[in-house]
């Protein structure tokens, strides 16, 4: 219609009138001097479940360098999100926002360890569900959610292959990758009383078979099956998993599943109905040995199993 005003142009107005006024703001800003941000004074509002503080630590040492940025450059504020996406624990840094006179919003996505590595020989550093190694030198295996990291075995092989570990660093070994792919479904299926239950752990998934014993305890049968993943527990228990989770391999007992069988086998070793060394949870029924069932089949046995060893 004749006359008539085009429903986009009081948005563009209104869109001119924001930008006039930021510009105002800008300059007062400036005249004023706090035209700057200053990122040493921060707040680190996370929901993850892990914030450790060595992490903290490597933040805030990239703040105090930093110190401060002019809210009006581009480049430099996306320089500063680029470090800050550089640091190990921090999978993706999202678009930036600024918040005048003097704010700067960062959204930040973190990495959570699955579990853990040691490194240097007694050290233990935390391992993401990626294989990253993040920051957080301990003399132990860490406490979290409810229980222990995992320990990726067989201790020093990693380092074997790709050298003395760091913060940073990706674990590129396939069997240690295969020890991770295990440690991460752990924290799916098990609750925390079960994480009690289970302890301190070390995942080895080097070995391409492991033993068939009878349910019976009289006889191997076949001698052995592929997928060697092993579990050692405190205690010189021992699990025997199968194949990893990744990838799914046909005619594999669901990961699900197995970790049930260890969750029905924890609650009966706790009760006393059970003192197994063995458990084998490859099967729709899991096996559940004692020490001197083991010893007499290794005693029997023409390729006897490898009793379980606390190498921890």
């Amino acid at each position: 219609m004749r006359g008539a005003v085009p429903v986009w142009v009081p948005l563009l107005l209104l869109f001119g009138g924001i930008v006039l006024g930021l510009n105002a703001l800008q300059r007062e800003a400036r005249e004023r001097g706090v035209a700057q941000i200053d990122v040493t004074r921060y707040r680190l509002m996370a929901e993850s479940q892990w914030l450790s503080a060595a992490w903290t630590d490597e933040l805030e040492r990239i703040l105090v360098a930093v110190r401060s940025l002019p809210v009006d450059d581009a480049p430099l504020l996306a320089q500063f999100s680029a470090e800050v996406a550089a640091l190990p624990f921090v999978a993706q840094v999202g678009q930036y926002s600024v918040q005048w006179p003097d704010g700067l919003i960062l959204p930040l996505k973190l990495r959570e360890p699955v579990a853990c590595i040691r490194t240097g020989g007694r050290d233990f550093l935390p391992v993401a569900a990626d294989g990253v190694v993040l920051g957080g030198y301990t003399y132990a295996p860490h406490e979290a959610y409810g229980g222990w990291l995992p320990t990726l075995g067989p201790h020093g092989l990693v380092e074997e292959i790709q050298g003395p570990l760091e913060p940073g660093d990706r674990i590129e070994v396939p069997e240690v990758l295969a020890a991770l792919s295990v440690a991460e479904t752990m924290w799916a299926y098990l609750g925390v009383e079960d994480l009690r239950r289970l302890g301190r752990v070390v995942i080895d998934a080097t070995a391409q078979e492991a033993p068939v014993l009878d349910r019976a305890a009289t006889s191997l049968k076949p001698a052995y099956l592929p997928g060697g993943v092993k579990i050692d527990l405190e205690g010189g228990r021992r699990v025997f998993f199968g194949r990893p989770p990744v990838p799914v391999h046909s005619g594999e007992l669901p990961v699900g599943v197995k970790w049930e069988h260890v969750r029905h086998a924890l609650e009966e070793a706790e009760v006393g109905s059970s003192r197994w060394a063995l458990l084998d949870v490859r099967f729709d029924d899991m096996v559940m040995l004692t020490r001197s069932d083991v010893e007499e089949i290794a005693a029997r046995s023409e390729t006897p199993p490898t009793p379980p060893v606390d190498d921890r």
